[in-house]
């Protein structure tokens, strides 16, 4: 009898994609740019419930994957964004996937570039986003974040 391998879906998860059902802390907020991308750093914008892009150290939060959320290009690749005055997922502490833009390992704390990618050699180094597997350019990582006033 011949012996059957099944593929499907191995990946780990995308970016913005909760780990795991464990305790977390989101909010929602309106997107304030033109789009926001999904997976990246995020702050507070000019209005209370804004959110934006961020390179901050101390990052507000990460946006959250939605499988109610449009897909940006027709026909789709896959890509999504949220679009100015969206509703947007934002988590504050938990884990959640996040694509290297650079090279980290497992342990250490991210860095985050002007466009709110995570990596281990990017502009500005945080303070509570950990890098929770170690992985290269590319890659889709467990990722930790923590609140700190």
């Amino acid at each position: 009898m011949p012996i059957q391998d099944f593929n499907i879906y191995t990946a780990r998860g995308y970016a913005g994609d909760l780990v795991d059902s464990g305790p977390n802390v989101s909010q929602t907020g309106i997107c304030e740019d033109a789009t926001l991308a999904i997976g990246v750093a995020c702050e507070r914008g000019t209005e209370p419930r804004d959110i934006v892009v961020s390179a901050a150290a101390n990052v507000f939060g990460i946006v959250r994957r939605e499988l109610a959320l449009e897909a940006k290009n027709k026909p789709s690749d896959g890509t999504t964004v949220f679009k100015k005055s969206e509703s947007v997922s934002v988590l504050r502490q938990g884990y959640v996937y996040v694509e290297l833009a650079s090279a980290v390992t497992a342990g250490a704390m991210l860095a985050v570039s002007a466009t709110g990618t995570f990596g281990g050699t990017e502009a500005t180094p945080t303070s509570n986003v950990t890098a929770e597997q170690t992985g290269i350019a590319g890659d889709i990582v467990r990722a930790r974040i923590d609140i700190v006033a």
